[in-house]
């Protein structure tokens, strides 16, 4: 294997001519502009028109800032004003910085659509035609038809489903936020995904795209529900498989560890569904909201059963040592009873109530403080309140953090972890709902900061999305990706991104070299296959890259949200 190296393109280049960290994909014109620039030079910095050749705007130097999270100091300079589209060129002391951008009505479509397509090449059970899949075509890996259940003398017929990550387990935790966070996605501008396509095959002609490709995971999730209406917790091999294509891996796999958590997960996310399908196929709604009645109740009898991984298992846990699945019954009954609107759900909401953290897959919490929040009608105006309170404070977090980065990034000092970039998108979204809640722009250019970061705005000026922009990860941790002798990866993955954790560094048989030495978290990142722990792919990381994107696209398209006045 190659290896990849980055470094902070900076470090290697005089800082009269330090390079622009700057969103690969470009502006839409009503957007909020930004670019950094490392150093400290005093000049001023001219934005060039390239059909005309002629500056059409000359920003003076800004302040100096120093990040800590890298170790730099940056300018950063606002160029918002241009709002006419066209090709632009940064020039500073009569030298061109960077590489085109550009300022055009829907820059963000091709990402939405690449970004959301991905589930459909992380699809478990089908053969990916040509057609569809490009030269990333292959052949259907892990049918699932008879998967054992671990430690009991019986099969279950669990097909379908996305491979969760760069491997080729089904986890329901995990699945839980993803499929909430692409419901929304849904639910939140109609008018966008009613129409958007991306190249999918259809089982059901009444289907948006985004529904389709929903509807595989949420199939293989009905699958996984036990007859007392318990969940087990995922579906996988003993122990990972090496760099193999998905129809190489012929370990058996297992249904594990039925549980609490991933009990409730599954039911919100039914009850969720079964409110958005329940006008495009009654049946199908009808079907879920009975598996979520059918799994908070075992739940309530039994909600202290907390997942623990068997000793010959290693296969990804999803569990973490706080979990009291306290959040996941917030969640559960939130969506349990906006579908059915029954008195018992209020009540449990009413008697648990919420609190600051999240969301991640391990806090499922906020979920509900969005649902909430944005349905005053529904909810009632003592629960809709406090859960506005703790939205709009924590976007008055993100928002102060980003306005004083270095780097315009609002993100606290504890995102740097393992899928830092997620945690990136997370913000966006938390930002964007208070932007929905306020109508205050500061949200909505808060979040535009945090997809900045995401494609190029950030130290190594790398878009962190394999296959978009002009600098992006070649050697992602994805099994299929390194296995199929396809030189470009799999395009549409949000990788990781930086942080110290170093999970992968170490005395172990297959390491990466140290590529945390500067002790800095967000140069912490190697653009290598080796590197599950930075450079490792996921569904629940793509789908906040896929939401950001796609309600930015809308709102700056005319689409607010629900449909509302965009900023068109």
């Amino acid at each position: 294997m190659k290896k990849i190296i980055l470094l902070p393109l900076a470090a290697s280049i005089t800082s009269f001519a330090a390079m622009p960290a700057i969103n690969q994909l470009g502006f839409a014109p009503k957007a909020e502009k930004q670019v950094v620039i490392p150093g400290n030079d005093a000049s001023p910095l001219e934005v060039i028109d390239l059909k005309t050749g002629k500056p059409v705007l000359t920003v003076k130097a800004p302040y100096v800032g120093e990040w800590d999270a890298s170790g730099e100091e940056t300018q950063v300079f606002d160029f918002s004003s241009i709002k006419k589209t066209g090709t632009y060129r940064l020039r500073r002391s009569n030298e061109f910085l960077g590489t085109p951008f550009e300022i055009q009505e829907s820059p963000y479509i091709d990402l939405t659509k690449g970004a959301l397509k991905w589930f459909y090449y992380q699809r478990a059970g089908l053969n990916l035609e040509a057609k569809y899949a490009g030269k990333w075509a292959r052949a259907k890996g892990h049918p699932d038809n008879k998967a054992k259940v671990y430690g009991e003398k019986r099969t279950i017929d669990s097909p379908k489903g996305w491979y969760d990550a760069g491997d080729y387990g089904k986890y329901i935790v995990n699945s839980g936020i993803t499929v909430f966070t692409l419901l929304e996605l849904y639910e939140h501008f109609p008018k966008t995904f009613d129409s958007l396509s991306w190249n999918i095959p259809t089982e059901h002609s009444k289907h948006p795209d985004l529904l389709e490709e929903i509807r595989w995971n949420l199939d293989w999730m009905l699958s996984m529900q036990d007859k007392d209406g318990g969940v087990f917790h995922k579906l996988t091999s003993l122990k990972f498989c090496g760099s193999i294509m998905p129809e190489q891996d012929l370990a058996e796999r297992f249904a594990i560890g039925k549980n609490t958590v991933a009990t409730l997960d599954f039911a919100a996310v039914m009850a969720q569904a079964a409110y958005v399908y329940k006008n495009i196929d009654a049946p199908y709604a009808k079907k879920m909201l009975s598996a979520a009645e059918k799994a908070y109740a075992w739940a309530k009898a039994n909600p202290k059963i907390i997942y623990e991984q068997p000793s010959d298992v290693e296969t990804g846990s999803y569990v973490h040592k706080s979990e009291d699945a306290l959040d996941e019954f917030r969640f559960a009954a939130s969506e349990l009873y906006r579908t059915t609107g029954k008195k018992e759900y209020l009540d449990e909401l009413k008697q648990n109530p919420f609190n600051p953290n999240g969301p991640w897959w391990g806090d499922v919490n906020f979920l509900g403080i969005y649902r909430i929040a944005l349905d005053k009608k529904t909810f009632g105006d003592s629960l809709s309140n406090a859960a506005q309170k703790i939205l709009l404070n924590e976007a008055d977090n993100l928002t102060k953090e980003g306005d004083t980065s270095a780097y315009r990034l609002p993100m606290h000092p504890w995102n740097w972890n393992w899928g830092s970039n997620s945690a990136v998108a997370n913000n966006g979204i938390i930002l964007l709902h208070a932007y929905y809640l306020t109508g205050k722009r500061d949200y909505l250019d808060g979040a535009q900061q945090t997809l900045d970061y995401l494609l190029g705005k950030n130290p190594f000026q790398l878009s962190y999305v394999t296959g978009f922009g002009v600098r992006s990860p070649k050697n992602p941790h994805h099994r299929p990706s390194e296995a199929d002798y396809v030189d470009n990866p799999v395009p549409g993955m949000l990788v990781g991104g930086p942080h110290l954790g170093k999970q992968d560094i170490g005395p172990e048989n297959w390491k990466c070299d140290d590529y945390a030495q500067a002790n800095k978290p967000a140069l912490a990142y190697a653009d290598e296959r080796c590197s599950y722990a930075t450079n490792e792919v996921a569904i629940n990381w793509n789908a906040p890259l896929a939401y950001l994107a796609g309600a930015l696209h809308s709102i700056y398209n005319g689409y607010g949200y629900l449909n509302g006045k965009g900023l068109k």
